[in-house]
């Protein structure tokens, strides 16, 4: 059923989402991120927040003689994100509304004006607000199911939809320290994020690199992604079926 003509007579948060999930969201949230928006944005006040669920590892895991390194990076997933991103920013325009759409990070090489308008809003606001997840202590957005093994894309808009009224101000990752103690950089601090704090560093961002440069020696890739192995959230059985939670222990 064609996005527009399952809305043709609601446009509400209930319906919006019901349509993404059906056209292959994983997740999607509606928050209110007013606070602290960047005056370029301020007009765009309501988050539509975007997940779809990685693939088990496969290819996307490498061994090397030091080690095995992983890559997030999905292009499939990120181009389906982007096709139901546009379908909605299509609906919110015929409505009359403002919005932006926030591509996922690995689509953000792009050279158009309007590009210039993304580093000033990550996915990880618009989630949190929404209540999809918290910043964990790798730095990356994780969700009570999924964990990690997400691509995020983001919409931004003026229209009045319902938001989340219990969104997520600090990190539920407890005492498990499963990703301080994988990163071979050393580069994790086993820190809780708290909105509250702002800016607090919880990853050595030079040590990160460092790693990072090391392993494209190895594999020609930037990339390590043992932090997203290593979280018990979301991880992956050999049969390669998603772990829930009441299957896997962690430290809360």
């Amino acid at each position: 059923m064609a996005m527009e003509g399952a809305l043709k007579y609601a446009l509400n948060s209930r319906e919006i989402k019901k349509f993404l999930l059906e056209w292959g969201a994983t997740l999607v949230g509606f928050g209110d991120v007013s606070q602290g928006l960047a005056g370029e944005l301020r007009h765009l006040p309501v988050a539509i927040s975007l997940a779809i669920r990685h693939p088990s590892p496969g290819r996307n895991l490498i061994h090397t003689p030091r080690g095995p390194v992983y890559s997030n990076r999905y292009q499939q997933v990120d181009s389906k994100l982007e096709q139901m991103q546009k379908r909605l920013v299509s609906l919110l325009k015929s409505r009359g509304y403002r919005c932006l759409a926030i591509p996922p990070d690995s689509h953000r090489h792009d050279t158009r004006f309007v590009a210039r308008l993304y580093p000033l809003f990550p996915h990880k606001t618009a989630a949190t607000c929404a209540g999809l997840g918290w910043i964990g202590k790798n730095g990356l957005l994780v969700n009570e199911t999924w964990g990690p093994r997400l691509s995020w894309a983001t919409v931004l808009t003026n229209a009045p939809l319902e938001v989340c009224t219990t969104p997520y101000v600090s990190g539920r990752c407890g005492r498990c320290r499963r990703c301080v103690e994988a990163c071979p950089a050393g580069a994790i601090a086993d820190r809780e994020w708290v909105r509250d704090e702002g800016l607090v560093p919880h990853i050595d961002v030079e040590a990160c690199r460092r790693q990072l440069e090391r392993n494209r020696l190895l594999v020609g890739e930037d990339i390590c992604g043992l932090c997203i192995l290593a979280c018990p959230r979301g991880m992956y059985d050999q049969a390669g079926t998603i772990k829930r939670k009441g299957d896997v222990r962690w430290p809360g």
